[in-house]
C-alpha cells in the first residue's frame, strides 16, 4: 500500500517533504565537525587559567615573546597538524592569538579531530590587553 493510499492525497506530500528534510539534516550532521568549541572572552580565559586549564598561544614565537598569557604554551597555528595529537582531550583547552582569527582556525581543526573541550578567546591578545589582564613580557 502506498503512502498516498494510507494517508490521503493531501498528507502524502507533507510526509515526503518531512522525510527528505530529516534525511538532509542527518546527512549534514554526519558531515559536520566531530567536536566543538566555544567562543569566550578574556574574563573566562583568566578564570579558567586560575582553575588549571591548558592555554595555547597559536601565534608565532616572535609574537609570543612580545607578550603572552601567564602559563600559556606556544604552539603556532601553522604547525597545528604536527602538534594537535599532543593536546589532551580530557582537559579544557583555551586557544588565543592576536585577534581571534588564527585561534578560531586552530579550534576548528581540533574540533574536526574530535576535541570537544575547546575554547577560542574572541579578540585574542588585543581584547585581553584592552580588558586590562596581565601579559608576560
Amino acid at each position: 500500500m502506498t503512502r498516498r493510499a494510507l494517508f490521503g492525497p493531501k498528507v502524502a506530500p507533507l510526509i515526503q517533504a518531512a522525510s527528505l528534510t530529516l534525511a538532509l539534516l542527518l546527512f549534514l550532521a554526519a558531515c559536520g565537525p566531530k567536536g566543538s568549541y566555544e567562543n569566550v572572552g578574556p574574563e573566562e580565559l583568566y578564570e579558567a587559567l586560575a582553575a588549571g586549564a591548558l592555554v595555547v598561544d597559536v601565534r608565532t614565537p616572535g609574537e609570543f615573546a612580545q607578550g603572552h598569557v601567564p602559563g600559556a604554551i606556544n604552539l603556532p597555528v601553522e604547525e597545528v597538524a604536527r602538534w594537535a595529537d599532543r593536546i589532551p582531550k580530557d582537559r579544557p583547552v583555551y586557544l588565543y592569538c592576536r585577534s581571534g582569527n588564527r585561534s578560531r582556525k586552530a579550534a576548528e581543526y581540533l574540533a574536526r579531530k574530535g576535541y570537544t573541550n575547546l575554547y577560542n578567546v574572541e579578540g585574542g591578545v588585543l581584547a585581553i590587553a584592552r580588558a586590562g589582564y596581565p601579559l608576560v613580557r
